[in-house]
Formats: structure tokens, C-alpha cells, sequence
């Protein structure tokens, strides 16, 4: 445990380092101003007797993903994560205990070494921290994950799959050995890790390491990755992607990366198992659910849809329904909430 002790706060030559620091702090407001930036928006409050925390922050970014050695010195209640977000964390007690609630009955416990991943994009969390507990999590963005499955295995992930919450790792398990591979490399190479492509490396290592706990416990792991796409399928990825909202047609889409309808559809059949209608399908989707997570509270569904080009609000609704389990109110409502 040592080196996840350690983590963002000593040097290459095991010597105290203020490099990472972001904040060290006993008050609440600087406290929740600095978490917010580094993690999402959610409420905390302390639990004890003692109100006033004890807290010091250290962070660094992995790519889209950041590391953060965080501890608040006094017991809490962590609720009312935002999913609009779209983040999750994995959440590794390096001292001390944290209870997460799986649901309204049942925590999970995670004790030193033990580890706790949850996405916040897709499903309510709620956690409790000892007074003496010292976490080392990773916050990652749910896009991330979900195009990186999309990757592994040439189709989207259940959405179920992403409101699973899992208690894993422990002393001597993968999650803990590469973390603290994270940590030595964050020591020995913090600008190659920040900036360069060992962070890229590494950020699709956490992320490839999450997935295989995700499927593991959904009862099914990734199927063999899909050899690498050309460079043209990536690029009329990225173009659905940023158009999504105005429906491009096949025609629009080959002729913005400048290769032929055919083409480009064979090539989505040979490395994304798919076609590039079903990719954009996916793309608008997920892009009227984060419309939908991020509505202000005077929004409709009715409204949302039509600005993402959906006329017909039963044919949406069906559509949505299939694809997340739930109705697009239920989305809606439950932010408002």
C-alpha cells in the first residue's frame, strides 16, 4: 500500500513534492469549489462532531481521465452526484473505510486497498468516508468508456451495464498493481504521463482495466478487439459525432472524409461490425441523453427532441425506451430531481 500512499506526493527519488498539490484546506467553501473542478458537482456534509475539515488535494490529469489523492480529515456524506456531468469514478480506500450504497439498503465497504467503481453518468450514488480515510480514485468520462467498449467489441454497451455498481480490487489484484504503475509513472515522467502519449497509454489501460470488471460482473466479457479501422472510418466517426444533431445523410458523411458511400460502409461492416447509419443512430441518442441529463429545469422532453431533428415524439420515445430502459421523462425528471 505503500506506493498508493505515496501517490502524487512524493518524487521519482521518494522525496515530498508539492508538484500535484492543489489544494490544502479547512475550508469547506475552497474545499468544495477545488472537488467540484476536479470531480463533478455533489453535495457533502460532515457527519461527526467535527465540522471544520482537515483536507489536502492532489491531482493530475491521465489523459481524459484524472488521478486525485484526496482525503477530507473528517467523516462525511457524499451524495447528489451530477450526472449531467458525464463522469464516474473508481474510488480506491487507501486508509481507513468508505461505505457505498449500492442501494438504500445495502452498502458495500471498501477497507484499505479495496476499490469501488461507479458511473455517475447512469445511476445515483451515495457514499460515507471515516474520519481517517485517504482515497486515490480515478474520474473518467463516461464518453470514454463507452467508445472504448464500442472499440473492443464493434457495438454499444447494455445501459444496464453502466448502472452497475462493483466493489473489486484488493491488495495484490490487477487494479491495484496498475495504479500504482500509474503512480510511479506519474513520479518517474509527470509531463510524458499529463501531455504526451504514455498518458494516452495509460488512460486506455484504466479504461480497458474498468471494462473487464464492468463485463466480469454484467456476465459477459468483450469479445476480440476489431482490427485497426482506417483512418477514414475514425474521422466519419468524429464527423457524426460533432453533426449528430443535424442527421447528416450516408452521402454527407463519405463526402466529408472524401471516400465513396460504398466504401465507407464496408469498411464499417469489416472493423466496426456495423454501419455508419447505426453508428449515427447511436451518436444522437446519446447526444439527446446528455440534452436530457443537462436541461434546465423549465425543459421538455417535446423540445429537447425537436432540437435533435425528432418530429415524431412517440417514434423517439420508443426508440429511447429500447435503448436506455427507460423513458426519456424519467431521464428528465430524475435530474430535475
Amino acid at each position: 500500500m505503500e506506493s498508493l500512499c505515496n501517490a502524487l506526493v512524493v518524487d521519482a527519488g521518494g522525496r515530498p513534492t508539492d508538484a500535484h498539490q492543489l489544494i490544502v484546506t479547512r475550508d469547506f467553501d475552497e474545499l468544495e469549489a477545488w472537488t467540484r473542478r476536479v470531480y463533478m458537482p455533489y453535495s457533502v456534509r460532515p457527519t461527526g462532531n467535527i465540522l471544520v475539515p482537515s483536507s489536502d488535494l492532489h491531482a493530475v490529469h491521465i489523459g481524459s481521465m484524472i488521478l486525485s489523492r484526496f482525503s477530507y480529515g473528517i467523516p462525511v456524506h457524499l451524495s447528489d452526484f451530477s450526472e449531467g456531468a458525464g463522469m464516474g469514478m473508481a474510488l480506491t480506500t487507501v486508509r481507513g473505510a468508505g461505505r457505498h450504497w449500492v442501494d438504500s439498503h445495502e452498502p458495500a465497504e471498501t477497507a484499505a486497498g479495496e476499490s469501488f467503481l461507479v458511473d455517475t453518468s447512469r445511476t445515483e450514488y451515495w457514499a460515507d468516508f471515516d474520519p481517517d480515510h485517504l482515497q486515490v480514485n480515478i474520474t473518467f468520462p463516461h464518453r470514454y468508456l463507452e467508445e472504448l467498449y464500442l472499440r473492443w467489441t464493434g457495438q454499444p454497451a447494455h445501459d444496464a451495464l453502466w448502472r452497475l455498481k462493483i466493489r473489486f480490487g484488493g491488495a495484490g489484484s490487477p487494479w491495484h498493481a496498475l495504479l500504482a504503475y500509474c503512480c510511479r509513472c506519474v513520479a518517474e515522467y509527470p509531463r510524458q504521463v499529463s501531455e504526451g502519449p504514455l498518458g494516452r497509454q495509460l488512460e486506455e489501460m484504466l479504461g480497458t482495466q474498468m471494462l473487464m470488471e464492468w463485463t466480469r460482473r454484467w456476465g459477459e466479457l468483450p469479445a476480440r478487439p476489431c482490427a485497426l479501422a482506417p483512418r477514414y472510418v475514425r474521422q466519419a466517426e468524429q464527423y457524426m459525432r460533432e453533426h449528430a444533431r443535424e442527421a447528416p445523410t450516408l452521402s454527407a458523411v463519405a463526402a466529408a472524409v472524401g471516400i465513396s458511400v460504398r466504401a465507407l460502409s464496408g469498411a464499417f461492416r469489416e472493423f466496426r461490425r456495423t454501419t455508419p447509419m447505426a453508428f449515427l443512430r447511436e451518436a444522437r441518442l446519446q447526444g439527446v441523453r446528455q440534452a436530457l441529463l443537462a436541461a434546465p429545469p423549465e425543459s421538455t422532453v417535446a423540445a429537447i427532441a425537436e432540437q435533435w431533428g425528432y418530429y415524431s415524439l412517440g417514434v423517439f420515445a420508443a426508440r429511447y425506451r429500447a435503448r436506455f430502459a427507460e423513458n426519456p421523462s424519467d431521464t428528465l425528471r430524475r435530474m430535475g430531481r
